[in-house]
């Protein structure tokens, strides 16, 4: 019995130093992804991203008789489940990659990204979207997640990372397409922090737009933004997370007002939105923790909610000025993201596939999707 209790709390300290040695601490107590840490987060997401199944497209989307598997639909964006989980690993791939280029995994990094951005395959993604759905397949998450694939190779000064972008610039090109004559015609939306979030979908292209100088996008997004959110008022973020959402309908609306608006309109407006953040002793209201007894399926929809929380708000205060916020406010923002951070990490990497196919890369953009 003693040896059993003995390996037992090894293996408790060995996963509580494992989880710690993922992050470090800035200088105002905010966690940043360590070395180790972008190891952790890359091997989960090359996994993944070379598993064609359990896949989605079984269970719903091939047709009876069908013999075709993913890759065969998808020779770039097969694995993670499903299609837009794929992109978006690929996303975290690039963007470890980028950031911290000395790890063991940086030449597996690079060997899944040639493959997945071979100008071939990537022709092929795109005739999958044109035909199917309407040529609206994917739109807007994952659609807009390869936007923001396409946005971090811009902002990347690699001869590598111009080839990749030049190979998949004909499947940019069609979804800038779908978005410059979507947004013109919708009047209004709905609040959602789920796949339909036209929030996230505009924030995502409006990163886009701005790093390809794409004035007509750019263009389109604002005006949509401000029509959808400008007025928008007390936003119920304490009563989040709505339904299914893995995400916060509410704090991707001040992610995406923070980027189409001047600074100063800015704090005015986010004031109005969520003034709680501004409260001492109130941000824990808005920013609660939603604590679940289980972690898989469905439930970890809210360990996403926690992380997109996170990046939401390490977006707000890379756009805010100094001293928008008191320093007790600030604290408490600081105290909120760790403890969000802390839960959603107890359910990933422990090898449940359900988990790890998409909280990979929430976790990497949690902490330095906007560094």
């Amino acid at each position: 019995m003693k040896i059993l209790v003995f390996f037992f709390t090894l293996a408790l300290i060995f996963s509580v130093q494992s989880q710690t040695s993922l992050v470090s601490k800035l200088d105002d107590g905010r966690y940043m992804l360590t070395n180790s840490g972008a190891s952790y987060f890359a091997k989960l997401s090359l996994d993944c991203s070379e598993k064609a199944g359990p896949h989605y497209f079984y269970r719903a989307l091939r047709a009876v008789g069908d013999k075709k598997g993913p890759m065969d639909l998808w020779p770039s964006f097969y694995g993670c489940y499903d299609w837009h989980s794929a992109v978006h690993n690929h996303w975290a791939m690039i963007k470890i990659l980028k950031n911290y280029p000395s790890i063991p995994e940086a030449s597996e990094l690079n060997a899944r990204l040639e493959l997945s951005f071979n100008a071939e395959n990537i022709l092929k993604e795109l005739e999958y979207l044109q035909t199917h759905e309407d040529g609206f397949f994917e739109f807007p998450y994952g659609q807009s997640w390869l936007l923001k694939v396409c946005d971090e190779l811009i902002r990347w000064d690699n001869p590598t990372a111009k080839r990749w972008l030049k190979n998949l610039q004909p499947l940019a090109d069609y979804i800038v397409m779908v978005h410059s004559n979507v947004w013109p015609s919708v009047n209004a939306v709905n609040m959602s922090g789920s796949h339909d979030s036209p929030a996230m979908g505009l924030s995502f292209a409006y990163d886009y737009a701005v790093s390809s100088n794409n004035s007509n996008l750019k263009k389109i997004i604002s005006k949509a933004s401000i029509k959808y959110y400008g007025k928008m008022t007390l936003a119920p973020l304490n009563s989040e997370p709505f339904e299914y959402d893995f995400m916060s309908a509410g704090l991707l609306v001040t992610d995406l007002m923070r980027k189409v608006l001047p600074t100063k309109k800015y704090l005015v407006w986010l004031k109005a939105f969520a003034p709680e953040l501004f409260i001492p002793g109130k941000v824990s209201i808005p920013l609660k923790i939603v604590y679940m007894d289980k972690h898989d399926g469905y439930e970890s929809h809210w360990d996403g909610f926690h992380l997109n929380r996170i990046w939401c708000l390490n977006g707000i205060l890379k756009s805010l000025p100094a001293d928008a916020l008191s320093k007790e406010a600030k604290s408490e923002w600081v105290s909120a993201m760790n403890g969000m951070w802390d839960y959603a990490q107890e359910s990933i990497g422990k090898g449940n596939y359900d988990i790890d196919h998409w909280l990979s890369t929430f976790s990497v953009f949690a902490l330095i999707g906007y560094e």
